[in-house]
């Protein structure tokens, strides 16, 4: 039981807090960065998912016009929304006979991978610019994505994705600086070489370079992983800014958190030649520790408890890790029931919600409830 605790320890530490400062260290050493070309301005395509978004869909749409990116053409890929989300989207265009915007109904309702790739099909840009509906740009938002396609072993770039609650910007765990550390190990792996994982919310990919993945997949996960498998890479540029708005209830934050988790088992189980250092190199290292041990926490923190339940009489040290683990869940069941943000209750609240997700998600995808579709979280609009 000791090795189980102590394997489990030094895992949870070291995806926590050991990964991150080794990037730092990392990043002190080597002193690499990305170069930008804002001369290179290819016609871009720029596809907005929408599956019933009457609230938003108008939003968006005026703040893409707004782009100060020229060579535009705008796709609506609808994944059979029966709403007025299509009506809203006619009379914009109507009303906007200047811009290039279409609207691409997917055959069936099978999802946002599924409609993505419909709307691909159609588009006419040499980059294809990803975002969803309630993601609102930056005005230089696309021009910023656009510069990073410095040449062509560079497959994919992600943006950076502000989540605003109550009118103010903030980052989704509120005042812990957890998204603020993702977001600096993205810079850092971009820099030195490619991306682990991007987000959903602001990316792009070269036309010619995009794929159709399995339908309960996403991008954000997918494409930076074969873009390393390919020797590619994929890059986060900080300056490709778009704003969101977080979920307000902390339901609708662990729907969101259990649906990036529907595929876990697959992304930790299958495919394993990813982590072959020799082959994939820093691409190999970043996978491994940013992803899987990611993957694999809530598991070690079950691990790491039941063992120390079997080590409590092992000594003083045991009954204080129990101690503490106990106290760790009390507090985030009382920021739960209270919901409360101060940082004494929601940093553990959030946490457990990470793990619990995690838990849920192998479950889902054990039992066969993971699905390509989703139900939006209505706060989030």
């Amino acid at each position: 039981m000791k090795i189980l605790f102590w394997i489990s320890a030094f895992a949870l530490f070291y995806a926590m807090v050991g990964y991150p400062l080794t990037l730092i260290i990392l990043d002190k050493i080597l002193k690499k960065e990305n170069k930008k070309d804002y001369s290179y301005k290819p016609k871009v395509s720029m596809v907005i998912s929408a599956y019933n978004e009457e609230k938003v869909i108008e939003k968006k749409l005026e703040n893409i016009i707004k782009s100060d990116y020229e060579n535009l053409e705008i796709i609506i890929a609808n994944d059979c929304s029966d709403d007025r989300t299509v009506e809203i989207c006619e009379k914009f265009i109507k009303n906007h006979p200047d811009f290039d915007i279409k609207v691409n109904t997917a055959k069936d309702h099978f999802g946002k991978t599924n409609a993505q790739n419909e709307a691909v099909a159609v588009a006419s840009g040499e980059i294809i610019v990803f975002s969803d509906a309630n993601s609102m740009f930056k005005e230089d938002a696309i021009k910023e994505l656009v510069s990073f396609f410095t040449s062509d072993d560079i497959e994919y770039v992600c943006g950076s994705l502000i989540y605003k609650k109550d009118g103010q910007i903030s980052s989704v765990v509120a005042e812990n600086t957890y998204w603020d550390l993702e977001l600096k190990m993205r810079e850092i792996e971009s820099k030195i070489s490619t991306i682990a994982a991007g987000n959903g919310a602001i990316y792009a990919c070269r036309k010619k370079d995009y794929r159709h993945y399995n339908l309960v997949s996403s991008h954000d996960y997918e494409m930076p992983l074969h873009a390393g498998l390919n020797k590619k890479r994929a890059l986060y540029n900080k300056d490709a800014i778009a704003v969101e708005k977080a979920g307000a209830t902390t339901k609708d934050e662990f729907k969101r958190k259990v649906r990036m988790q529907r595929r876990i088992l697959t992304n930790i189980f299958t495919n394993i030649k990813r982590l072959n250092i020799f082959k994939y190199g820093w691409f190999a290292f970043f996978h491994f520790n940013h992803k899987t041990l990611r993957f694999l926490q809530a598991f070690f923190h079950i691990l790491i408890f039941v063992a120390n339940i079997f080590l409590i009489k092992s000594g003083i040290f045991y009954q204080i890790t129990m101690i503490g683990q106990i106290l760790f869940y009390i507090l985030a069941l009382l920021g739960y029931l209270s919901k409360s943000k101060a940082k004494i209750l929601y940093f553990p609240l959030y946490y457990s919600l990470m793990m619990l997700a995690q838990i849920r998600g192998a479950y889902n995808q054990i039992s066969g409830k993971s699905k390509a579709t989703w139900e939006k979280a209505e706060s989030t609009r």
